[in-house]
């Protein structure tokens, strides 16, 4: 057999390969619904920029030092269960030459973690401001109630669903994976 012909099984071989890798990215991205979440997204001239997430302290009764969870029923609005509560900052700038407007409750959820469904917005700090005039900016927090993940989960990422458009925005949880290249 000529030299050339061996080289057939061989490249079929490694093409094969190639496209199975190339299925392997891209398959599950499509399952998903999109691309990897981005730092910030912007829809007609309103971005928004997540911070650095924390998880908010709600345990009480510090004497020996340890603390425990706050059961919900001692503190009306708790988590419950053994769900934690998720503080990621937002800064929500107009960019654009008119006022924008915007519904945080509505537009924002949290997915990835070991959540089957994407969380509802518990509580923000943004009160009862819901549009941006031209040039202006705020920051605030989002509040979302969720068992904390464990370390073989998919990265946290926000959903904005605003004007009919869906992004991802990535979760910045210092001390876990940032890599969302497997969503």
């Amino acid at each position: 057999m000529p030299p050339s012909r061996r080289l057939i099984p061989a490249l079929t071989l490694v093409l094969l390969a190639v496209a199975a890798a190339v299925a392997g990215v891209l398959l599950p991205l499509a399952a998903r619904g999109g691309t990897p979440p981005a730092a910030t997204a912007t829809v007609d001239g309103l971005t928004a920029v997540p911070g650095a997430a924390e998880w908010a302290l709600m345990d009480g009764h510090h004497m020996d030092g340890q603390g425990y969870q706050m059961p919900s029923q001692m503190m009306p609005g708790a988590p419950e269960g053994d769900d934690m509560r998720l503080r990621v900052p937002m800064t929500l700038t107009n960019t654009g030459t008119a006022t924008r407007d915007f519904d945080l409750a509505g537009e924002f959820s949290l997915a990835g973690g070991h959540a089957a469904d994407p969380v509802p917005l518990r509580a923000d700090t943004f009160g009862s401001l819901a549009r941006l005039g031209p040039g202006s900016s705020v920051t605030g927090a989002l509040y979302f109630d969720l068992a904390k993940p464990a370390a073989a989960d998919p990265p946290m990422y926000l959903i904005w669903r605003h004007e009919g458009r869906e992004h991802r925005l990535a979760v910045n949880l210092p001390g876990t994976t940032t890599d969302h290249s497997h969503l």
